[in-house]
């Protein structure tokens, strides 16, 4: 059967690239609450009511909640300086916009094996939470096969793009000989220079190519996975370039060299000021950029004041909540709501199918807003469905697109998520074909003590968008 060819305005760059994929957005727990997406929620009361969608109550504004451009600058020009080498190297280590995004991969180990471990879930969710501080074309992929336990980087050549994460005990030949013996992890980022005779050695505009993580997984045995998901934060910021530790009195940041205190954590594993240092890295400051040369002129047009659109609606046990924040060109989309109190496949209240009602609302990379419906109705047996979005339009009127996207889910009952089900692209010969189905990323969670609300986050190239609906 033919299928279509992609868009000519579709970047392919932002979801093709075979052998990997996108893991889609973090979800969290704080306390008795399930968060999805960036944790960048404002608060009820800072907004302005702007009246109701499918039962949902909306409002939006503005609050000023981002990092400055002078802090950003200031954070850019320490992680490019290096300071874990003693001054042998200088420039920011990231990654180019070409090859592709980074593939974080797995290097099997006895504690670490597959995916499905407890490591391996908790390193795709450190690598979620930065992604939801990148611009969708530069997010991080990873690699469903895991590297083989043998691996060794000096005789299996350049991984070009490539991060590999490794759970070793420190006696493990792939430590570095001088590790820290009290260190939870380590990393390093492979990089070409400009010329490798200067007593200081520049990072070349080619930025880095390979990358490596290693966590001694005795030492992070005991800590809860939130603490070890901020581990790998850390670890993974280092990764992508960042190759510098800050002074905990100048910046609250995951890169703090203060040391790892179990229980100190921010709320969403990472600090704003990390957050928005990814962006500005990953969308304005060049690979090799010196730290001299980086100043809030190079930024370009930075502002602390995000644009919020907001729905939320009362479940009885709780409000359910979700939106989008727009600032520098990045749109983060975020749902929250009560924890439910057990299993979704194990919720004898369920019927065979079961519906839920509610909105859409999204804001596109040019800073406009969009509202629509949303609808997901799942088979109780299969645990699939659809997700729909439909009567999709822009605040100022018109339809977005052809008004309506829809998605194939599929719940994943012990942990009440749900995710899409079907393939935006099949193998065909030697590349993939677009099987024509809407393209986009799905999130989700069941929210509320009996599974009485969804939310959750879209994420596409041309629309960041969060929703929520009651049964």
């Amino acid at each position: 059967m033919e299928r279509p060819s992609l868009p000519p305005d579709i970047p392919v760059n932002a979801y093709l690239w075979p052998g990997s994929f996108r893991p889609g957005a973090p979800v969290m727990e704080f306390g008795g609450s399930v968060h999805v997406g960036a944790d960048v929620a404002p608060s009820a009361g800072a907004l302005a009511a702007g009246g109701e969608r499918n039962g949902v109550a909306l409002s939006t504004g503005t609050v000023r909640d981002g990092t400055s451009a002078a802090d950003v600058a200031r954070y850019l020009r320490i992680a490019a300086s290096h300071n874990l080498a003693g001054g042998r190297y200088t420039g920011l280590a990231t990654y180019p916009e070409t090859p592709p995004p980074p593939t974080v991969r797995l290097v099997s180990s006895e504690e670490a094996h597959g995916w499905d471990t407890r490591f391996g879930r908790l390193t795709q969710e450190a690598v979620r939470i930065l992604n939801a501080a990148l611009p969708f074309e530069r997010q991080l992929r990873i690699n469903p096969h895991p590297a083989p336990r043998d691996y060794d980087r000096a005789t299996s050549g350049r991984g070009q793009g490539e991060i590999r994460v490794r759970f070793v005990p420190k006696t493990h030949p792939a430590y570095p000989s001088d590790a820290n013996p009290s260190a939870l992890g380590t990393s390093r980022v492979s990089f070409d220079v400009r010329d490798e005779a200067a007593a200081t050695l520049e990072v070349s505009a080619g930025g880095a190519f390979d990358s490596e993580v290693l966590i001694d997984p005795d030492a992070v045995a005991s800590h809860a996975d939130p603490e070890v998901i901020h581990v790998l934060v850390h670890e993974l910021l280092h990764a992508v370039g960042f190759a510098s530790h800050t002074d905990p009195a100048e910046f609250d940041s995951t890169l703090s060299e203060a040391g790892f205190y179990p229980g100190a954590q921010p709320r969403g594993l990472i600090h704003p000021i990390d957050r928005d240092g990814l962006l500005a890295a990953y969308s304005r400051i060049p690979p090799g950029t010196l730290p001299e040369e980086i100043s809030v002129d190079n930024l370009g047009p930075w502002t602390e004041t995000s644009y919020h659109l907001r729905g939320g609606f009362d479940t009885g046990a709780g409000e359910v909540s979700f939106g989008v924040a727009f600032r520098n060109g990045l749109a983060q989309p975020w749902a929250f709501g009560p924890k439910p109190a057990g299993a979704f496949d194990h919720n004898p209240a369920l019927p065979g199918s079961a519906t839920w009602n509610g909105a859409l609302l999204g804001i596109t990379p040019a800073g406009m807003g969009v509202a629509g419906d949303a609808s997901l109705t799942l088979d109780m047996e299969s645990l699939s469905g659809e997700l729909a979005f439909t009567g999709m339009r822009y605040d100022g009127g018109g339809a977005w697109g052809d008004s309506d996207l829809h998605y194939a889910v599929r719940a994943l009952g012990p942990g009440n998520t749900f995710v899409r089900a079907d393939a935006e692209f099949v193998k065909d010969g030697e590349g993939f074909d677009w099987t024509g189905r809407d393209l986009g990323t799905v999130t989700g969670a069941f929210l509320g003590p009996g599974h009485e609300a969804m939310g959750g986050v879209l994420e596409r190239h041309d629309l960041s968008a969060a929703f929520g609906g009651r049964r």
